[in-house]
């Protein structure tokens, strides 16, 4: 509303009182006679007068309201720097806050009391965070990817978009030996746009690294009879080849430099989702949900709500171990969902469109070779940098050897290392980051081990108080380790068999010997006669049937 139409009787008799007055100036006899018939102190006319004879009209002296002016800043230059780069800035990078205003705020004042800078108030942050808010929901309306909705790509050709993503599977698995809870392992899922197939699918306990990501772009690369064959699965699973551009999120194994060198390589674009938008990555997110819907079924699920999920005793209902869940959710991605309609392929099959469209646009297939397949897995492989020292490479506090060290180590100069999480036992070497060469074990007795199994070690050695984490300690400890687990797979089978027929303990509990009979203190009367078991009566002698 504007102020002609917001003055009221008091002003309109204040400006009876100023217009005669006219523009001349005005005495203190004038201004007290004035405050007397207006009511108001003398000083108070002269502020009044002021502002009538800038625009004299009734409205100009309308009265103002006490406090702040609308549009007004009393924060300091300083304290809006920091709060504009908290938000711009560290807020983005923060995965998760339990507390999005309550943990702004405290890092605001951390930042302002570290710059000698009065705080500002909670409420003051939480305005500037509604407003930071409100005008990057105004960018996002301007940015020409929203002109297209999320999760539609014009994909015409197999391989020409691929999503990827990780998920923590919505089941507890067990060991294989005890049959008791592991956790929730980590399901790395690879989609073709075009025929909605999924062309790699990767599951393990660890949460995903450029490892992971290495080993599942070779599933969706190479031809996957070998590794079913491996998990002991037999199914129909025709979908591979190079993609030519991967959709990704923003985490870090997606950012690894593994994996930008091996897609260079190979002529694969990577093309990564806005950040906080995880609408963009529809296609994926939808699959991973159907695929957690699946799982509902089996022991051990629980559930995607933390609502009530102590009740449901996932752990001790567990029943899959991880290659038991692995060869699961191949049989349900190869067979179930390939062969189900699909609406978004206007009820055809993924496996259907797929041999459709692979026979008008073939995807692109890795060069003929025996070493090809090995040669692109090397290429995103995570990579370390070493130099060459007198007694070979060292990486994870292990030794590797290879005779061309001998020459390379004149040069005293850094070679590129990818190696493989899963085994240690042999790493790949490169002097200019083109041509690999494998390198083993100096001490060629050595048993191969995993990553995770090296860094384990490292942790007990640690924890034990050892001053240098060496290549014989770590290999001792992880042999002790393996012994252990030998061990206790004795005694789970001699456990196993003693019990057979019996009722198992419940899942958790350690198996424990039955309770022997204690022997009595009378003697034995041999004078009576002999008392069989029932286990000893027979109805017939056998010599006499």
């Amino acid at each position: 509303m504007a102020n002609s139409d917001r003055f009221t009787e008091r002003e309109i008799r204040i400006a009876r009182v100023l217009r005669p007055l006219d523009t001349k100036p005005m005495s203190r006899q004038q201004a007290e006679m004035a405050g007397k018939l207006l009511g108001l102190h003398w000083t108070s006319v002269y502020r009044l007068r002021q502002r009538f004879l800038a625009d004299p009209v009734a409205s100009s002296i309308v009265q103002r309201a006490r406090g702040p002016k609308p549009g007004g800043n009393r924060v300091n230059a300083r304290a809006e720097q920091i709060i504009d780069d908290v938000l711009r800035r560290w807020v983005p990078k923060q995965r998760e806050l339990a507390h999005p205003l309550l943990d702004t705020w405290m890092e605001v004042r951390r930042r302002c009391l570290l710059a000698a800078v009065m705080a500002p108030g909670r409420n003051t942050v939480a305005r500037r965070m509604s407003e930071h808010r409100d005008a990057q929901a105004a960018l996002l309306a301007t940015d020409p990817s929203a002109q297209t909705a999320p999760g539609h790509f014009l994909a015409s050709a197999p391989l020409e978009i691929v999503q990827i993503d990780h998920t923590q599977a919505d089941v507890e698995v067990v060991d294989e030996w005890f049959r008791r809870s592991m956790g929730r392992p980590w399901v790395s899922v690879a989609i073709d746009i075009a025929t909605r197939c999924v062309v790699a699918i990767y599951v393990a306990m660890e949460r995903p690294n450029a490892g992971t990501v290495a080993l599942l772009l070779s599933r969706v690369a190479l031809a996957k009879e070998a590794w079913l064959a491996t998990i002991g699965v037999e199914v129909d699973w025709p979908m591979y080849g190079l993609p030519k551009t991967l959709h990704l999120d923003n985490a870090a194994e997606f950012k690894s430099r593994a994996l930008r060198m091996g897609c260079a390589q190979y002529g694969i674009e990577l093309m990564y989702r806005p950040v906080g938008r995880p609408q963009f990555g529809g296609h994926i997110e939808r699959m991973n949900r159907t695929l957690m819907q699946r799982l509902k079924g089996l022991p051990g699920t629980t559930g995607n709500s933390t609502v009530g999920r102590k009740a449901r005793e996932s752990a001790d209902r567990a029943a899959l171990s991880l290659k038991e869940f692995e060869r699961w959710l191949t049989l349900e991605v190869a067979q179930r969902y390939h062969n189900s309609a699909h609406r978004g392929l206007m009820a055809a099959t993924p496996a259907s469109a797929w041999a459709t469209l692979a026979q008008t646009r073939p995807p692109r297939l890795l060069p003929p070779g025996p070493d090809e397949a090995l040669r692109f897995l090397v290429r995103f492989m995570p990579t370390a940098s070493r130099t060459i020292q007198g007694d070979g490479l060292t990486l994870f506090h292990i030794r590797y050897w290879h005779p061309i060290f001998v020459a390379w180590r004149i040069s005293h100069r850094s070679v590129v290392v990818r190696y493989h999480p899963e085994d240690l036992s042999r790493i790949f070497v490169s002097k200019d980051g083109k041509e690999y060469l494998e390198a083993r074990y100096a001490d060629v007795r050595r048993p191969p081990i995993s990553l995770w199994e090296q860094r384990a070690a490292c942790r007990i050695l640690k924890a034990q108080g050892k001053p240098e984490i060496s290549e014989p300690l770590i290999f001792a400890a992880i042999d002790k380790q393996r012994q252990i687990v030998a061990t206790a797979r004795q005694v789970t089978k001699r456990a196993r068999r003693h019990n057979d027929g019996r009722k198992r303990p419940p899942n958790g509990q350690p198996w424990s010997p039955p309770a022997q009979p204690q022997p009595s203190g009378s003697e034995v009367d041999y004078s009576r006669p002999v008392e069989p078991f029932p286990v000893e009566i027979w109805e017939t002698p056998w010599h006499k049937r």
